[in-house]
């Protein structure tokens, strides 16, 4: 199934991103996140940590994957028919709708191809020239595209199998990215630009982690009488931190021998309070990142009206990018050059948007008066059996209307 073994009289070039697999420990904490000036290490995996980042990574990668991915033939002009899935054959559209392999739904497949893109900048499907026709999801981070000496495109990946490296030819990888590098075949995730603002966020729950765990009791500073050793100073920090520290000691009183002489409780400044507060701004940052609109994590307008409109450019500003670049690549990965002049791929984006009764019923009785659908065709909408009367298959037009040439002819 790996064309390995084809490859082994090829000789290939070092990878596009220039990473080898001897990299030094710098390297790769910079490939999965890097380090922040708030010390904190932020990855892919550790930025979930942060409730703001987990909740738009998932958002974006549900909204995504919820969306019916469905294959449209128009072999002449004027005229669309959609593939319907064949179990048998196994074609295009059984893969998108039905099941992409042996063992994901297309649900799963499509969140997991999108949180490889959104968080490592990177999504690759790999279609294998076997039957039955199966995709599956490589790792990005354990894919890289590289060339041959002859200017050909692979991806060297990494199988969790076996853990060798594998060489699979461009023709069988769809490849989507975002935030290209200066080659553009190499995309960065958001994590990536967003890490210093994660970081932050991680190093301020660090902060209240600790504070909680010490009760709530105010650090201080302790005057003991005369010379201590560091033994002895260890020993009445730890027993004051034995009474005073946790949750279970909150409100306890702290009982002091003469052997300390004061005890000076640190507080925090109004500044400090202020500057514990930003940790609201650092999420609105962390939205902006992901192009994630505020009232989806509860924190913006909650009004039907207004999240309406937020939601149609949330779907243009936001999914848009992702949906068409996924339509465009499988058109040209998953399709042969014949079935490119007359097949396309196209997100059902509608389903999106669930409106109330009265909208939707709006919605249906205009477009068939207008006859934009048949009246089996909203039917199908609501999931509802056909009428068998061949009018209900028919397109229907309000009478009173007329072409412009009709009235001018009709001195109207």
């Amino acid at each position: 199934m790996i064309l390995s073994k084809a490859l082994s009289s090829k000789k290939i070039s070092a990878p596009l991103n220039s990473t080898t697999t001897q990299q030094t420990l710098p390297q790769v904490v910079e490939l999965m996140g890097g380090s922040t000036r708030a010390g904190q290490v932020v990855t892919p995996e550790s930025s979930r940590n942060v409730a703001t980042a987990y909740r738009c990574l998932n958002i974006l990668s549900d909204d995504v994957a919820k969306l019916p991915l469905q294959v449209y033939m128009s072999r002449q002009s004027g005229e669309v028919e959609r593939m319907r899935p064949d179990a048998m054959m196994r074609n295009l559209a059984w893969l998108t709708e039905r099941q992409p392999n042996r063992w994901w739904s297309p649900f799963q497949f499509k969140k997991q191809l999108m949180q490889w893109l959104v968080a490592w900048g990177n999504g690759y499907v790999w279609t294998p020239p076997a039957y039955p026709r199966e995709q599956f999801i490589l790792h990005a981070n354990r894919t890289t595209p590289i060339f041959d000496v002859d200017g050909n495109l692979w991806y060297r990946t990494q199988f969790s199998a076996n853990g060798k490296f594998e060489y699979i030819p461009d023709v069988e990888v769809m490849h989507v990215l975002i935030n290209p590098d200066e080659t553009g075949f190499v995309g960065r995730g958001v994590i990536k630009y967003a890490r210093e603002t994660i970081g932050r966020q991680l190093a301020a729950y660090g902060s209240q982690s600790t504070l909680f765990k010490n009760g709530l009791s105010a650090a201080g500073i302790m005057w003991l009488a005369g010379e201590s050793k560091p033994e002895e100073r260890k020993r009445v920090r730890e027993m004051y931190e034995e009474v005073m520290s946790g949750d279970e000691n909150n409100g306890r009183i702290a009982v002091l021998d003469k052997k300390v002489t004061k005890f000076e409780p640190v507080t925090l400044s109004p500044r400090d309070v202020q500057f514990l507060q930003l940790i609201a701004d650092n999420d609105i940052a962390v939205m902006n990142f992901f192009g994630m609109p505020s009232y989806k994590l509860n924190t913006g307008k909650q009004s039907y009206q207004s999240n309406e409109q937020n939601n149609l450019d949330y779907l243009s500003t936001t999914l848009d990018p992702y949906l068409v670049q996924i339509e465009q690549a499988g058109g040209l990965k998953w399709l042969s050059l014949q079935e490119q002049g007359y097949t396309y791929l196209r997100f059902e984006r509608s389903a999106l948007f669930r409106t109330d009764a009265k909208s939707r019923g709006d919605y249906l009785n205009g477009a068939i008066q207008n006859g934009r659908l048949c009246p089996n065709e909203a039917r199908q909408i609501e999931d509802r059996s056909a009428d068998p009367n061949p009018l209900a298959n028919q397109l229907w037009m309000a009478s009173n209307l007329a072409p412009m040439s009709n009235t001018q002819t009709q001195g109207v």
